[in-house]
């Protein structure tokens, strides 16, 4: 089901039920009969609503950066990746093809194995960490006596080292939701904005209906997309792996076209 429909059906009910609780309000007292409440109403009601406003778009905007952040993680990995795999043509072609072997299999492990286990919350296993020391064993291993060849073998043991950063990066973001205690504050928040909103008078009932479901629609909408874009490798709008998919082909690229020049 596509997000925007989830959104709108969630929405939806919110209000329905909202309105569901209003109803039943109206059977014993009438929006009209409550003026008297509207001069200390009014002022707790501003003053709950800008304090909760406050929170929520502070919560959503933090979600939102970080679902942005986390994308940008897989992108910076994945470009580090080829970089380690082109500066492999440094070593060795023993050496080489061990390192860009180990290059492949850890971006494959990432797609088959890390992402599903981060798109389900659950913890990654060892393997990207023992393929990482399988990059770096045939590099840490080389010598030479070239000013140049030196140059690219330490930008590949700085690659590789880089890449185990963002891998940290990326897994800590995979599991770095909204606390309980923030939840704790969001929704029994946004009841109680709600119900102080129930104490208002109204002129009419359908003016009473129609606020009540505008300022309920639109905390329903804020909250749906936080918990959304709580875990940006999760639920609806999760990061997909596209940067290491592609990087697995920019790999064949350089194997189909450049294997044989080791100065790239």
């Amino acid at each position: 089901m596509p997000i925007w429909l989830q959104g709108l059906l969630f929405t939806l009910s919110i209000v329905a039920v909202a309105c569901v609780v209003v109803a039943l309000l109206q059977r014993f007292a009438p929006p009209t009969d409550r003026a008297h409440n509207n001069e200390l109403g009014t002022t707790i009601f501003e003053l709950l609503t800008v304090l909760y406003a406050i929170v929520l778009a502070f919560v959503l905007i933090t979600a939102w950066e970080n679902k942005n952040e986390a994308g940008q993680v897989t992108y910076r990995e994945a470009n580090e990746l080829v970089d380690v795999y082109w500066s492999a043509a440094a070593l060795t072609p023993e050496q080489r093809d061990q390192v860009r072997e180990a290059v492949r299999a850890y971006t494959n492990e990432v797609i088959d194995n890390e992402w599903p286990a981060m798109r389900d919350q659950e913890p990654v296993t060892s393997e990207g960490l023992m393929l990482l020391d399988a990059m770096r064993a045939p590099v840490a291993g080389a010598q030479t006596d070239d000013d140049v060849t030196q140059s690219r073998l330490d930008a590949t043991q700085s690659g590789i080292l880089t890449i185990s950063e963002h891998r940290t990066e990326r897994l800590f973001a995979a599991q770095s939701g909204l606390s309980s205690a923030m939840w704790t504050v969001l929704v029994p928040g946004a009841i109680l904005v709600f119900a102080v909103m129930l104490t208002l008078g109204t002129p009419t009932r359908k003016y009473q209906f129609m606020l009540v479901g505008l300022i309920s629609g639109m905390v329903a909408l804020m909250l749906f997309a936080t918990y959304q874009l709580e875990y940006p490798f999760s639920r609806s709008g999760a990061t997909d792996p596209v940067a290491y998919e592609t990087a697995i082909e920019r790999f064949d690229e350089i194997d189909a076209n450049y294997a044989q020049d080791p100065l790239f």
